[in-house]
């Protein structure tokens, strides 16, 4: 439940091709089984194939890491088996691998417990802990002020460069991983109570919903032609790591992201058909306890700030500091 996102559902569906085809008889509890052994142990970046590679008589590139450069670069091919072959998990980041082999592994423990009988199949399905885990959060929102239709142009658009982000914030000092979360959350509202830049500002953070509770959402027919914002939130768990950082004798005090963020609103905002007055791009810092409702579903607890005064610890100290020296990246005009 953690690991989808980067190759999409067809590179997952190929990893289980491939042990379906090294146990052709086996049943689907054993496949599951071998699924997480064999690729726990898999020697990464070596590909995974359902069948050789085949040259064809079209102009197109064939995945080929031994001509290409850009192929060497994949970290977990898995490779499409139709001609022209292509790596269907060319978005893997550092990230993102870490995430990856991670989930491998616990799933691997998990089943052997399983085996063992100190764990059920339910244990093995449970809900991902994302938003329960990081204790720093990025939360990036795309807004449109116009027509559903051209809110998915401009947040798809967002979307498939958020790769780019976590790129560079995986580079930063201090960013010890980015872990893009797998979903969007989208919502839309009439603007009849409260500016775009005000609703913009609110959406994405539990403080925020205050303003968002009172607004009107539009209903399809009845408010097509009244004035709406249609929204989209994109999440970055950070785990930041500042005791390695370098630069002064005990360490750089804060996190510094503007470069990455203000890299990433250029990028955005070369879209060819950009607008100003209609599309937004923000991004903002959101801590753990000030993410927003819809991040957690019925009946999922979500964590709650200790009351117990504890001993001062210099990392903590390090981190909340983040907050203060680096305010919430806004959209800069």
């Amino acid at each position: 439940h953690s690991i989808g996102g980067d190759g999409g559902g067809v590179a997952w569906a190929m990893l289980v091709a491939r042990i379906c085809q090294l146990y052709p008889n086996a049943v689907s509890a054993v496949i599951v089984e071998k699924f997480f052994n064999i690729y726990t142990k898999w020697n990464w970046p070596q590909p995974v194939l359902l069948k050789p590679i085949e040259d064809g008589p079209l102009q197109v590139r064939v995945w080929n890491p031994r001509l290409y450069a850009h192929d060497r670069q994949h970290r977990m091919p898995v490779i499409t088996p139709a001609y022209p072959s292509m790596c269907a998990t060319h978005n893997i980041t550092n990230s993102t691998q870490k995430v990856i082999i991670t989930e491998l592994e616990r799933g691997s423990e998990i089943m052997a417990l399983i085996n063992s009988g100190k764990k059920s199949w339910g244990d093995l399905f449970e809900r991902h802990d994302f938003f329960h885990r990081y204790k720093f959060y990025l939360c990036v929102v795309a807004a449109t002020v116009s027509t559903d239709e051209e809110h998915l142009k401009w947040s798809g658009f967002v979307e498939s460069r958020l790769r780019q982000l976590v790129l560079k914030l995986e580079v930063t000092e201090g960013v010890e991983m980015a872990h893009p979360y797998v979903k969007d959350f989208s919502d839309s509202f009439l603007l009849e109570n409260a500016k775009p830049e005000e609703i913009i500002n609110a959406y994405g953070t539990l403080t925020g919903e205050k303003l968002l509770e009172n607004l009107k959402k539009p209903q399809k027919e009845e408010d097509k032609d009244k004035k709406q914002i249609h929204l989209t939130k994109l999440f970055i768990g950070l785990d930041i790591n500042l005791s390695k950082t370098t630069g002064q004798a005990q360490g750089i005090k804060k996190l510094d992201i503007q470069y990455p963020c203000s890299e990433f609103y250029s990028l955005c905002k070369s879209w060819t058909t950009f607008d100003e007055a209609v599309h937004t791009i923000q991004i903002k810092n959101v801590k753990l306890y000030e993410l927003p409702s819809d991040a957690y579903i019925e009946g999922e607890t979500r964590p709650k700030k200790s009351t117990k005064k504890r001993k001062k610890d210099p990392t903590t100290d390090q981190l909340k500091r983040v907050k203060s020296e680096n305010a919430p990246v806004t959209n800069p005009q």
